[in-house]
């Protein structure tokens, strides 16, 4: 369940000295709260939404609900004193956090799309193709290069996932007995036409821990 709302930081607290309460009459103890309100989620802030300032006599602890309760000079020294009051970073946090979240993962998606094009005008030996299916994502791997033909092994499973492909990168995944052929612009055409090539990967290590899938069916397929 995300949990989200609405807290606030205390900034500063001054003291007024030179006035006098509307409410009891004694002098010097006038004092102003302002704090910083911001939104936050599972209680990681994300930004500030604005001030609130509190005033009150530290004599007879009455609270002035509004600000022209005040005396007009009292008035515009709070003024000043809130306006000069900033939010702390750390209620930027969540925002900040989430830009780079975003930054990284746009830059992460152009790096990859760039090495991909990259790989698919020189396709290398043990380059690892994500393929698109209708039954989910799957692999093909190249064993092979002969001029213009570029052969592959074919992976046995699929995933529904993208982001779980790499785990059936495993060696006993890969059908041995069976090899397909692609020429090159073939290959360029499952890509940019056909969009069956999503991404190629290069020196991806084997997963030698054995997957196994039979027991996942909500992921593989």
């Amino acid at each position: 369940m995300i949990i989200y709302g609405y807290r606030e930081a205390t900034l500063q607290t001054k003291v007024f000295d030179d006035e006098v309460c509307t409410h009891c009459g004694q002098k010097g103890n006038i004092a102003c709260t302002v704090f910083s309100k911001h939104f936050h989620i599972m209680w990681i802030p994300l930004f500030p939404i604005g001030k609130r300032t509190v005033i009150w006599c530290r004599n007879c602890e009455n609270e002035y609900k509004q600000l022209n309760e005040a005396t007009p000079d009292l008035r515009n020294q709070i003024l000043e004193f809130s306006r000069k009051q900033k939010a702390p970073f750390w209620q930027w946090i969540g925002l900040l956090l989430f830009v780079g979240f975003i930054g990284s993962t746009l830059f992460s998606g152009y790096r990859e799309t760039k090495n991909t094009k990259l790989f698919l005008e020189s396709p290398d030996y043990k380059d690892v193709y994500c393929m698109k299916y209708e039954n989910g994502y799957s692999l093909m791997y190249i064993v092979d290069i002969r001029n213009d033909s570029i052969f592959f092994l074919d992976n046995n499973y699929a995933t529904t996932k993208k982001s779980e492909v790499k785990k059936l990168h495993a060696p006993q995944n890969y059908e041995l007995d069976d090899l397909y052929v692609y020429t090159h612009n073939e290959l360029k055409k499952l890509y940019y036409i056909d969009r069956v090539i999503i991404t190629i990967w290069r020196d991806l290590p084997f997963n030698l821990e054995g997957l196994t899938f039979e027991d996942d069916e909500d992921e593989v397929e």
